[in-house]
C-alpha cells in the first residue's frame, strides 16, 4: 500500500527538505503520541529523500549506535575508525545524507551526544523520531548544558504529528481500502479510532477487512463496523488487565 501523504506527513516532508537543503540546519524533530504515524512520516522520508533509518532501543550505547550508522551508510572498516570514516564519508556525498534516528527518546545522553557531533562534524542532517526526549535524559548539573547545545540545534525545526480529522481518515485510511463509506458510518469510525488516531484507525480499518472476507462482503457498512468496534474494545479490555 502506497504511504498516505497526510498534513502531518506533508509537513515532516517539508522539515527534511529544510534540513537537506540548509546550511546550518542541522538537526530537527518528528514529535507526537503514540499511533500519530511517527514511522509513517520515516518512511516517507526514506521514499522521498533516500535518508537512512536507524531504530534506538533502551540502553543503546554510542558504539551500538555508531555502528549502526556506518551499518546503514554501507560503510566497512574497523570499529575504532566508525566516527572518523563517517566524519569522510558525510561530505563526499553529492547530497547531504538524511540520519533517521527513530524512538530517539530511548537514546542516553551520551547516544544524543553522538548524533550531534554527526550533524556538526561529519555533514548529516538527523532527524530524531519519538516522544519528548530531553528533560529526562539531561537533569543533572552535567548534561544541562547539552540539553541547551542540542536545543538550540533543533530550535524550531520541529513537525509534530496527531490525529487525523474525518476527511483525511476517510481518504487514507477508508477509500484506501472501502470505496466509498456513508457519512454515518464513516463518522462513527473517526470516532472511533479516537478521531483520527493513525494506528488505531488502520488496527480498526484491518479488523473491518477481516470481518468482511469472514462474511464474504465488500461494503463497509454499520454492523460490520459495530462488531469490529467490539473486538477492538475487548482486545483492550484484556490487554489492561
Amino acid at each position: 500500500m502506497e504511504i498516505a501523504e497526510t498534513k502531518f506527513v506533508r509537513e515532516a516532508l517539508a522539515l527534511a527538505a529544510l534540513l537537506k537543503e540548509t546550511p546550518g540546519a542541522s538537526v530537527g524533530e518528528i514529535i507526537g503520541e503514540t499511533g500519530t504515524g511517527k514511522t509513517v512520516a520515516a518512511r516517507a522520508i526514506m521514499t522521498n529523500h533516500g535518508a537512512m533509518r536507524v531504530c534506538a532501543y533502551e540502553g543503546m550505547s554510542r558504539y551500538a549506535l555508531l555502528g549502526e550508522v556506518t551499518a546503514a551508510a554501507g560503510i566497512e572498516g574497523p570499529s575504532t575508525r566508525w566516527m572518523r570514516m563517517l566524519s569522510e564519508w558525510g561530505p563526499s556525498q553529492t547530497e547531504r545524507p538524511i540520519l533517521i534516528l527513530d524512538e530517539a527518546n530511548k537514546l542516553r545522553w551520551q547516544a544524543l551526544e553522538a548524533l550531534r557531533y554527526l550533524a556538526d562534524e561529519c555533514g548529516f542532517a538527523v532527524l530524531l523520531v519519538g516522544t519528548e526526549i530531553y528533560e529526562r535524559q539531561f537533569v543533572s548539573a552535567k548534561t544541562r548544558p547539552l540539553l541547551l547545545q542540542l536545543g538550540r540545534r533543533i530550535g524550531a525545526k520541529r513537525a509534530r504529528m496527531g490525529h487525523l480529522d474525518r476527511a483525511e481518515t476517510f481518504t487514507h485510511v477508508l477509500n484506501a481500502r472501502f470505496g466509498d463509506v456513508d457519512r454515518e458510518t464513516a463518522t462513527k469510525f473517526w470516532q472511533g479510532c479516537r478521531k483520527g488516531n493513525w494506528g488505531e484507525a488502520v488496527e480498526l480499518a484491518e479488523e473491518c477487512l477481516r470481518i468482511c472476507r469472514a462474511n464474504n462482503v465488500s461494503a463497509l457498512t454499520m454492523p460490520v463496523l459495530e462488531a469490529a468496534l467490539t473486538w477492538t474494545a475487548n482486545r483492550r479490555e484484556v490487554g489492561a488487565a
